[in-house]
């Protein structure tokens, strides 16, 4: 017999040894695989909570609170300088919307983002409690509706408001459109126009004061009530001008203080800005419409 054929036998005939198991990592599977993929939502902390998670805590992103308590102080106050200063000035619908949108929407985004390295978020940019918010929003609306038509039908307060808002933003020319409020005449295309420009200005002035400047000052020394004081007053104090006729009439500078405090907790009762600004816009809306009303059954086109 040939001596391969022989050795062959030989091995068949020896009883066969399992093969040595190969070690492998535990849990490095087909799933473990997939779960390394998902890191934002398999990285667990120790409370068994997400890692991303961490965006949303009190540190505030860069230097933690003192900083962003500091900063926010100190970047709000510089721009509502700024504006309380400014805004007097003689300008265009737009050019006063560009500006107030620069300093209360882009410069705090910038500021939030680039320097803080914190999350908007964080700052009340989010949808926040929207069944809570929106129910708010509603009562606010209703109630400003019924205080602002018994105002202004009294006679020395409604021509306050007309020389205010009648007789000089709505008569305002706007860019391509005319001025919504002309010789008796209601320009309908004009009036579109002006209400969306002063739905985004609200909006920036609305993160602003309720989401940059609320948030980031509950985070410094003044905590939570000292925040929305201060950010009502100012708030109350850009309503009001050193030059007689760019200021507000004085009930609606006087009504900015509870109002700026009453929409402060309700951004912090629900996380958000957005709520105030729907409830801002649409008492702003209101008024102009309270007092257009006559003139767009008298001639509307």
């Amino acid at each position: 017999m040939p001596r391969s054929l022989t050795y062959c036998n030989k091995n068949r005939s020896q009883k066969s040894k399992p093969l040595p198991k190969i070690k492998t990592a535990p849990n490095r599977g087909e799933s473990a695989a997939f779960a390394e993929l998902d890191f934002p939502m398999a990285a667990k902390t120790k409370a068994g909570r997400p890692e991303t998670e961490k965006i949303g805590d009190k540190s505030g992103g860069r230097g933690g609170d003192g900083m962003t308590g500091a900063v926010t102080f100190l970047v709000g106050l510089l721009l509502a300088a700024y504006l309380f200063w400014t805004n007097p000035d003689p300008k265009a619908p737009e050019s006063y919307w560009l500006i107030n949108t620069a300093l209360c929407l882009w410069v705090p985004l910038v500021v939030i983002l680039l320097f803080l390295k914190s999350e908007p978020s964080q700052f009340g940019l989010t949808r926040g409690d929207r069944r809570l918010g929106l129910k708010w929003t509603l009562i606010a609306w209703v109630g400003m509706a019924l205080i602002l038509a018994v105002v202004v039908s009294i006679p020395s307060l409604r021509t306050q408001f007309q020389s205010q808002y009648l007789y000089g933003r709505l008569s305002q020319p706007l860019s391509g459109v005319g001025p919504v409020f002309f010789m008796q005449h209601v320009n309908l295309k004009a009036l579109v126009y002006y209400e969306l420009g002063m739905g985004f200005y609200m909006f920036c002035w609305e993160f602003f004061f309720r989401g940059f400047l609320l948030f980031g000052l509950q985070k410094s020394f003044l905590k939570t009530w000292g925040a929305v004081i201060v950010q009502a007053l100012i708030f109350a104090l850009l309503h009001w001008s050193y030059i007689p006729h760019a200021s507000k009439p004085p009930v609606e500078v006087l009504s900015a203080i509870p109002g700026g405090i009453i929409l402060g907790i309700l951004a912090l009762r629900t996380r958000s800005f957005v709520y105030g600004f729907l409830a801002h816009w649409a008492i702003s809306l209101t008024l102009d419409l309270i007092l257009l009303v006559p003139f767009i059954f008298h001639r509307f086109g």
